[in-house]
C-alpha cells in the first residue's frame, strides 16, 4: 500500500530547482537529471539492513529532498513527510531511524530563496520547516508510541510553532490575539509571520500574554511592530502566525 501511494504522487509537479552541474573539482551532491524522490522512498520503505537504508538516504539527500553541501531542504520534503512518518511508525528499525534523521534534518535545514514555501491545505504559504512540523504534530498520538524516536521528532516539531487566531483586538498600539497554539511557546522577543487574506505580514515581536493551561491549547499572544497593522474593522479571525525565524531562513 505504501509503495502504491508513493508512486501515485506526481513528483514532477512539485517545484524543484534545476540540478547543479558537476564541477571539474568534485561532486557537490547534485545530479545531471531531475532527482526522483519516489525511488529513494521506495528503497527506504523496503530497507531491511543498514546498508540498504544508508543507500536510500543517500539518494534522498542528493537532490530529491535535500541537496548540496549545505543540505538545502526542498519542497518535495513536505510531500514526502507523510511517507517518512509511515516508515517511522511501521518500518524496519534501520529504515525507521533513517526516516527520523531525514525528517529532523528537513525541519532544521534552510531552503533556497525561491523554493522556501509550501501551500498548506488551509491556503497558507508556510515555510517548509513549519509545513513539515505540522504533519509531524498531526501524528502525535502514534509517534508517542514510537519511543525515543517519536519523542525526538515531536520535540523538533515543537520549535516550529503555529498559532491560529480566533479573535483579535488592538491594545496600546499592539494586537492582542486569542487562539490555539500548536508546538512550544514562542521565545521572548521573537518575531512572527502573520498569514491572512492570502498575504504574509512581518510581526516585530510576539510575546505571551496568557500561556495555555495544562492540557489545553488556548493562549493569548501580543503582536507588536506589525509591518502592516490592521485598520479599524479588519478582522484577523482565521489568520495564522508562524515563527519569523522560520520564514527568514533561506540560502
Amino acid at each position: 500500500m505504501l509503495l502504491t501511494e508513493i508512486d501515485a504522487v506526481n513528483w514532477n509537479a512539485i517545484p524543484t530547482p534545476r540540478p547543479r552541474p558537476r564541477t571539474a573539482g568534485g561532486h557537490d551532491g547534485a545530479r545531471t537529471g531531475r532527482p526522483d524522490p519516489a525511488a529513494g522512498l521506495r528503497a527506504l520503505a523496503a530497507a531491511r539492513d543498514l546498508t540498504a537504508a544508508a543507500s536510500a538516504v543517500s539518494t534522498l539527500t542528493s537532490g530529491s529532498l535535500r541537496r548540496g553541501r549545505t543540505g538545502e531542504v526542498l519542497p518535495a520534503a513536505v510531500v514526502a513527510a507523510p511517507f517518512l512518518l509511515d516508515i517511522v511508525e511501521r518500518g524496519h528499525p534501520h529504515a525507521r531511524e533513517s526516516a527520523v534523521v531525514l525528517l529532523d534534518g528537513a525541519m532544521r535545514s534552510a531552503p533556497l530563496a525561491d523554493f522556501s514555501r509550501f501551500r498548506t491545505t488551509a491556503g497558507h504559504d508556510a515555510p517548509l520547516c513549519c509545513a513539515i512540523a505540522e504533519l509531524v504534530r498531526a501524528r502525535r498520538e502514534s509517534l508517542s508510541k514510537c519511543g525515543r524516536s517519536g519523542e525526538y521528532l515531536l520535540a523538533t516539531s515543537d520549535a516550529h510553532w503555529r498559532f491560529d487566531i480566533r479573535e483579535a483586538a488592538g491594545a496600546s498600539g499592539d494586537v492582542l490575539a486569542l487562539g490555539t497554539l500548536q508546538g512550544a511557546l514562542p521565545a521572548p522577543s521573537f518575531g512572527g509571520e502573520l498569514h491572512h487574506g492570502g498575504s504574509a505580514t512581518a510581526v516585530g515581536t510576539v510575546t505571551v500574554e496568557c500561556p495555555p493551561v495544562r492540557g489545553a491549547a488556548e493562549a493569548c499572544l501580543r503582536l507588536a511592530g506589525l509591518a502592516a497593522a490592521p485598520t479599524a474593522g479588519d478582522s484577523l479571525a482565521g489568520a495564522v502566525l508562524y515563527p519569523g525565524t522560520c520564514g527568514d531562513r533561506e540560502h
